[in-house]
């Protein structure tokens, strides 16, 4: 996309990620520290705390007393960009690293009210992070600084149907903040500074449910809507001789994910858990943008793909007090090929490796403790605005830990 009387290139409203980002695209996982233990295998069908307002709400007639979960998630991300050709007016750095560390938190609520009906409620941030580059770095005028919040409030309710049948469904509110940079040139001038600013609140829903095949086996489906936001904020272009801002919008649709879950208990100490999840990407194709006076207006193809993610999982009960969980999980990128992959958002296929445990320290108070390792092969980047392109790739792994407290009431 073109800033049209500056000649910047495109700002992707939601592209906003590197591979910091730790679901596909630019979604969050991390919504459970118990999943991160085992890499988010199984999530749909485990119901082993309140987290489970986020992955199923009908598990939560499965909890068999009331809690509140505390979870930090704290994320390393490297992202390192290699320059190979970039074609550029003026010249500029590598500068390394584009990600940023972030620590993201949980909070959940859960209380059954009988032996048939349960409620819930959830915090969380599922999508965002942040990226930033030098501001004389060689891709300076494609992406300097993308900066993506969300904040998701997620009230639940879950009963039993039938004594095998379970059934969940929640709302969520919404909260969107996006703040983007970037440099642009005009004419061999020094550069100027191009910067956007938007928020927005949204509106959707979960559903969920979970059938008893067996004692041992559970099946599980659970669906998380869209949620669409139509963003509203400033555009601000910094000249050395003043500025140029502009009321801009802009209007995007985050995707629904369905996923289907299997939890078998192969005996006392052992459990094995899988699942398949779908997001869908296919909902981004184009990224549009009006502004007031027209600086700002454009439209960007992206044509992403429905993206797919597969776990499989395992718990120990090595004793009354402690349990221990791994597991593994590929996880599709949707971004089709090198020339759709952006500097904000230079996302691959990655595989995890997870390991966990569980403390429980007293009858009340429960520690929880997750670590993953994201490995990834280097994506390849060519982006163009026609006047200028950005050709390399990088070097992409990411580190997780996380840690949670859980009060049993």
């Amino acid at each position: 996309m073109k800033l049209n009387i500056l000649k910047a290139p495109s700002f992707l409203l939601l592209s906003t990620m590197s591979s910091a980002s730790f679901g596909a695209g630019f979604a969050i996982i991390e919504q459970s520290v118990t999943g991160l233990g085992r890499a988010f295998a199984g999530s749909a069908a485990s119901a082993e705390d309140g987290s489970t307002v986020f992955f199923n709400p009908a598990g939560l007639v499965y909890l068999k007393q009331a809690e509140m979960d505390f979870a930090l998630n704290y994320i390393a991300p490297n992202t390192e960009f290699n320059n190979d050709g970039t074609s550029s007016p003026a010249n500029g750095g590598d500068y390394g690293d584009a990600g940023n560390n972030a620590v993201v938190p949980n909070f959940y609520f859960a209380k059954p009210l009988n032996d048939k009906v349960a409620i819930g409620f959830g915090v969380t941030a599922p999508f965002g992070l942040v990226t930033e580059y030098n501001e004389n770095w060689v891709g300076r005028y494609f992406a300097v600084k993308s900066d993506l919040k969300t904040i998701n409030f997620n009230p639940s309710i879950a009963f039993k149907a039938t004594d095998k049948l379970s059934i969940g469904f929640g709302v969520s509110a919404e909260y969107i903040d996006l703040t983007l940079s970037q440099m642009t040139d005009r004419f061999g001038a020094p550069d100027r500074k191009v910067k956007l600013e938007a928020d927005d609140w949204g509106y959707g829903y979960n559903l969920g449910i979970m059938y008893q095949m067996t004692p041992e086996t559970r099946l599980a489906l659970a669906y998380r809507s869209k949620i669409s936001h139509t963003l509203e904020g400033d555009g601000k272009v910094t000249t050395p001789i003043g500025k140029i801002e502009q009321d801009i919008q802009g209007d995007v649709d985050l995707p629904e994910t369905l996923s289907l879950a299997i939890h078998h208990q192969l005996n006392e100490k052992w459990s094995v858990m899988a699942d398949a999840t779908m997001t869908r990407w296919s909902r981004f194709e184009e990224l549009a943008i009006e502004s007031e006076g027209g600086a700002f207006t454009s439209t960007k193809a992206e044509d992403w793909d429905n993206s797919m993610r597969y776990g499989i999982g395992l718990n120990y009960q090595y004793s009354n007090k402690w349990q221990f969980r791994t597991g593994i999980a590929y996880d599709e990128t949707p971004v089709p090929n090198a020339e759709r992959r952006t500097a904000r958002i230079p996302d691959n296929d990655r595989k995890w490796l997870a390991i966990g445990a569980t403390y429980n320290y007293s009858d009340n108070l429960v520690i929880d403790a997750g670590y993953a390792h994201l490995f990834a092969s280097n994506p390849s980047i060519r982006e163009s605005d026609g006047s200028h392109s950005l050709n390399g790739d990088y070097d992409v792994s990411v580190d997780l830990l996380g840690v949670q407290l859980r009060w049993l009431m």
